[in-house]
């Protein structure tokens, strides 16, 4: 049996970690804020880095791929039926950032398609590729990674389908791009780690 004086112990454990746990709605609050800094610093970096004009991530909603379960804000968990993001490095060397699906992503993404005006999503896609002419275009295939091959075959075949020839001889392996982008933390998460770290092995 546990004694008075465990329980007392436990409770006094419990409350301590209510009080160092950040509430649901407070921590959808800071994620949203590291994934805003995430997007606007390291993106347009990472993709200069690996020399992507441009990257689609695609998945379907149930099947998604893990890159883009990342990229998403609170309160979405999840790709919202099929859920295309374009990421277009402009010249300046800053990102566009769209999204082309049915609900949209507030601020963190622009709405790329409009899904009651008339056009397929997959016409979207191709139309906003043939404006934006990349010389390069990543897709979240690889045979080293699992990280990078989060681009299902039924998603694969739609979007190259989407794309056409021209473009779709222009698309390479996004792989070292997906794990940079799981790798890399910005300082406001660094600085978090340590007591997210300490409170795991307390409890």
């Amino acid at each position: 049996m546990v004694d008075a004086e465990s329980m007392a112990r436990q409770r006094a454990f419990v409350e301590g970690l209510r009080e160092r746990i950040l509430p649901l709605r407070r921590r959808a609050e800071v994620r949203n804020e590291w994934l805003r800094q995430r997007l606007d610093a390291i993106l347009p970096e990472l993709m200069a880095r690996e020399g992507f004009d441009m990257w689609i991530v695609a998945a379907r909603e149930y099947n998604e791929d893990p890159v883009i379960m990342t990229m998403l804000p609170e309160p979405s968990m999840a790709a919202r039926r099929r859920t295309i993001l374009v990421f277009s490095r402009r010249p300046d060397g800053t990102v566009e950032r769209l999204t082309l699906d049915r609900y949209g992503f507030g601020e963190f993404y622009a709405r790329g398609w409009d899904a009651d005006g008339g056009e397929d999503q997959d016409a979207c896609l191709g139309r906003i590729v043939r404006e934006r002419d990349p010389q390069s275009i990543g897709l979240n295939v690889s045979e080293l990674f699992a990280f990078g091959d989060g681009l299902t075959y039924q998603e694969h075949g739609k979007v190259v389908a989407a794309l056409g020839e021209k473009y779709a001889d222009r698309t390479i392996s996004a792989e070292r791009l997906a794990v940079g982008w799981l790798e890399r933390r910005i300082p406001a998460e660094m600085a978090a780690y340590p007591s997210i770290v300490a409170l795991g092995h307390e409890i």
